[in-house]
């Protein structure tokens, strides 16, 4: 049994031999795997069960600089500007340590005042193949490896909105009813919609959603909101994902941090299959096990605020343990990982000791 087969035999209810394991890490900890095994990548440095793709937008950075002057918001040379127009600076040399990748959010579009001027931005049209043309490609080399093909479609709608136009403003404009948030998070829908068929079509097995929705004492908005604005999009993602798999079972992953127990029925009733990353911190996989354990898949568990970068390697290999007791005792459908991209405060032994333990566990 490969890591695929592995995988698709837990969530469809069958007998595992392993638990699928994942590791997210951060550039500086990537620098120290290398340095340490000779491999940058920490899935193929450690063999862990799953292989990564994300579509690739081509877009005109120097069309959207000029688009976004226009609205009066010129960005300086150092401002990084992704796809969409996310935008970030990167902090002075120095000043954030080892933590290198840390990078300050700009909102480009916090000048928007109307609708109009979100429409002559130069937005990609992701429904354009081009985008998506080099996944199947991806997707095969994944599946040649007998690795779980993942495809990233994390900040689906809400985050993303907010990102370019700034939270406060995108709460501000759903409470106005100006439109303009409601023209963002549609726009962002529609990405997802296309973006999602796009996965499918190029063999995924595993469909990565989120958007962080959750603060560590329960929701970051209201569950009244979330069922108005977002609900309704993320139903409409998942709902062309299932269109377009067919009988072809694909599963969605769906991740926010935080305490997001209050909206989880609403989370499996939409079709979502595997909820991450389960903050120990703040949500008692044990207790969504028992409510709904035949219903949802579990992913994370592993704490980046406690365990990893605080506790020692016997503290990570008990949590391991409590883990897979979920699945030997409960019959649960979990996969292992850290709850977060691994930081450089995370001493190297306690990932060692995760990747030793998750891999020691074996129920063949």
């Amino acid at each position: 049994m490969n890591a695929r087969e592995n995988f698709h035999a837990m969530m469809s209810g069958g007998s595992p031999a392993w638990l699928p394991f994942s590791l997210p890490v951060t550039p500086p900890v990537a620098d120290l795997i290398e340095e340490r095994t000779g491999v940058r990548d920490a899935d193929l440095a450690f063999e862990t069960d799953f292989g990564y793709a994300w579509a690739s937008y081509r877009e005109d950075s120097v069309r959207w600089r000029g688009a976004l002057a226009d609205l009066g918001c010129d960005l300086s040379p150092a401002a990084e500007l992704g796809p969409f127009c996310v935008a970030h600076v990167a902090p002075p040399a120095g000043t954030v340590g080892r933590a290198y990748h840390f990078r300050t959010m700009l909102h480009p579009l916090e000048t928007v005042t109307c609708v109009a001027q979100l429409e002559r931005l130069p937005w990609p049209d992701t429904s354009d193949p081009v985008h998506y043309a080099a996944l199947a490609r991806h997707f095969g080399q994944i599946h040649t490896r007998g690795k779980v093909a993942y495809a990233g479609l994390e900040c689906t709608l809400f985050e993303i909105a907010w990102y370019v136009r700034g939270m406060d403003n995108l709460f501000q404009d759903l409470a106005d009813g100006n439109g303009i948030s409601d023209w963002l998070l549609d726009y962002f829908t529609q990405r997802s919609v296309d973006a999602g068929r796009a996965f499918v079509r190029a063999g995924a097995d595993l469909i990565g959603l989120g958007d962080d929705v959750g603060m560590q004492t329960g929701m970051l908005l209201s569950v009244e909101t979330w069922r108005r604005h977002l609900k309704p999009r993320l139903a409409r993602v998942i709902a062309a994902i299932r269109d377009e798999a067919g009988d072809r079972r694909v599963w969605v992953h769906y991740h926010s941090d935080g305490d997001i127990r209050a909206i989880v029925p609403e989370l499996i009733e939409l079709g979502v299959d595997i909820l991450n990353p389960v903050q120990p911190e703040c949500m008692d996989a044990a207790a969504l096990v028992r409510h709904h354990g035949r219903e949802l898949g579990l992913s994370g568990m592993v704490g980046t605020q406690t365990t990893m970068p605080f506790g020692t390697p016997d503290d990570v290999r008990r949590r391991v343990r409590e883990i897979a007791a979920l699945h030997l005792d409960h019959g649960a459908r979990v996969m292992l990982a850290p709850t977060h991209v691994l930081e450089p405060d995370v001493p190297f032994d306690n990932l060692l000791a995760l990747v030793e333990e998750a891999k020691s566990i074996r129920f063949d």
